[in-house]
C-alpha cells in the first residue's frame, strides 16, 4: 500500500521492452494428476489468459470480437512469498517481450485474477475472471472501481467507487443497486440501471459497456467503452458477510496501483498483515523471497463490517500523519478454499484526490 514516503521499486526487466505483470489465478493440483487449466477474460482492448501444468499463455485482442493482435507464453513457479514468478519463452506480436524476461503474480485461487498490460508506458490494473461461462441464478454482488475515468476523483462526493451488484438471468440485465462515493462520509448516489443484452460465453455487450460474468458470482463491467476519457472498471465480488473484522485477520500478498506515484512505478507488489482490524502494508522489493521496504502504511477497518451490505468494509489508510477513507469488498472463503480474497478502493493519504487500488489475498496455508 502507498505512502508518500515509500519510494517506487521497478522490477528489472518488468516494465521495459513490453515486459508484463501478471497477477495470476490456477486451480489447485489434487492427487497425482495434472491440474486443469483455467481460463480468464478481462477488459482493456480483451485480455484472455490461460494457465496450466506446462505454463501460461496471454493473448490480448484490441476488441472482444478482434483478431488476436499479441499472444505470450512461458512458464510459472509459485513461491512461499506468496507470489508467482513468471518467465517468458517467447511471444508474437508488436511489442512482445523477449524469452527470458520475468513478471511476478499474485494467484486468487479458482476465481479471478488482476492483468497489468503489456505496454510499458502503461500503469493500469485489468481485473480478469474465469471465462466462458454466463451465471446459471441471479447475481448479488459488492464491487468496487478498478479503473476510474479520467475527469474523476477520489476525493468527490459526486463520484461512486464501490457499492453492490445484480444481475438478473430471466431478463439479462444488470443494475448497480448502490453506489457510494469515498468522500463526504462515503456518501450514497442511489441506484443506476446498466443496459441489458444477451449473455454469450460469460460475456454481454451493450451499447456503452461490455460484461464479463462468471458462474461464481463475479463480474466485470467496462463501462463507457465508446468514451476512453469516461470509461471505468468495475470488479465485483459474490456478497458474503464478513460478519467480525477478526474474520479478516491473515497475512496476505498482493498488488497495489497508486495513482499518486510517479509514472512507470504506479503498480508494485505488496504484503499486508491484519490482526482485529489494524494491517500493517509494505512494498515488497522481491518477490521470490518477499523482502519488503522499512516504510509501512497502517490501515485500519471499521470494526462494524458489512454496515453498507454483507461482505463490505470501510476504514482508513495512514502514512504518519496523513490519512485516506477506503472502502473494500471481501470474500472470506473463496471457493469454499479457506483462502481470503479483499480488494480495496481508497483515497492516497498525501492526496486524497488521487486513488488507489490494492487486491490481495492470504498466503497459502493461512
Amino acid at each position: 500500500m502507498h505512502c508518500k514516503e515509500i519510494k517506487g521499486y521497478l522490477l528489472a526487466g518488468l516494465l521495459c521492452a513490453g515486459a508484463l505483470v501478471v497477477y495470476g489465478c490456477a486451480e489447485e493440483e489434487t492427487g497425482s494428476g495434472a491440474a486443469q487449466a483455467l481460463n480468464y477474460n478481462g477488459p482493456g482492448s480483451k485480455w484472455d489468459v490461460s494457465l496450466a501444468d506446462s505454463g501460461f499463455t496471454i493473448t490480448m485482442r484490441e476488441t472482444v470480437d478482434g483478431p488476436v493482435a499479441l499472444t505470450v507464453e512461458g512458464t510459472y513457479e509459485r513461491m512461499a512469498s506468496g507470489f508467482l514468478v513468471l518467465t517468458v519463452s517467447g511471444s508474437e506480436g508488436e511489442g512482445g517481450p523477449d524469452a527470458g524476461a520475468q513478471a511476478w503474480a499474485v494467484e486468487v485461487p479458482g476465481y479471478a485474477l488482476i492483468l497489468k498490460p503489456m505496454d510499458a508506458g502503461s500503469d493500469q490494473v485489468i481485473p480478469m475472471v474465469v471465462a466462458g461461462n454466463c451465471p446459471a441464478d441471479d447475481v448479488l454482488a459488492n464491487w468496487v472501481m478498478v479503473k476510474k475515468a479520467n475527469t474523476a476523483a477520489a476525493d468527490d462526493a459526486d463520484r461512486e467507487f464501490f457499492g453492490t451488484f445484480a444481475y438478473s438471468t430471466d431478463t439479462n440485465t444488470a443494475t448497480l443497486p448502490m453506489r457510494r462515493a469515498l468522500a463526504n462520509a462515503f456518501q450514497d448516489a442511489g441506484a443506476q440501471a446498466l443496459a441489458g443484452g444477451a449473455c454469450e460465453s460469460g460475456i454481454m455487450t451493450v451499447e456503452d459497456a461490455v460484461m464479463y460474468l462468471t458462474s461464481n458470482g463475479g463480474a466485470i463491467v467496462h463501462t463507457e467503452v465508446n468514451n476512453p476519457d469516461d470509461g471505468s472498471f468495475i470488479f465485483a465480488l459474490s456478497q458474503k458477510a464478513i460478519g467480525a473484522v477478526g474474520n479478516l485477520d491473515a497475512d496476505y500478498a498482493g498488488v497495489l496501483f497508486d495513482d499518486s506515484m510517479t509514472e512507470g512505478q504506479k503498480i508494485q507488489p505488496v504484503a499486508l498483515s491484519c490482526a482485529a482490524g489494524a494491517c500493517t502494508g509494505t512494498i515488497v522489493t522481491d518477490v521470490t523471497t518477499g523482502a519488503t521496504s522499512a516504510e509501512s502504511v497502517t490501515v485500519t477497518l471499521d470494526g462494524d463490517p458489512d454496515a453498507f451490505g454483507n461482505g463490505l468494509i470501510t476504514g482508513t489508510i495512514a502514512s504518519g500523519a496523513d490519512t485516506g477513507n477506503l472502502a473494500c469488498m471481501a470474500d472470506t472463503g473463496v471457493l469454499d478454499s479457506g483462502r481470503i480474497m479483499v480488494s480495496c478502493i481508497g483515497q492516497s493519504p498525501g492526496d486524497n484526490s488521487n486513488m488507489f487500488n490494492v487486491l490481495f489475498t492470504s498466503i497459502a496455508g493461512e
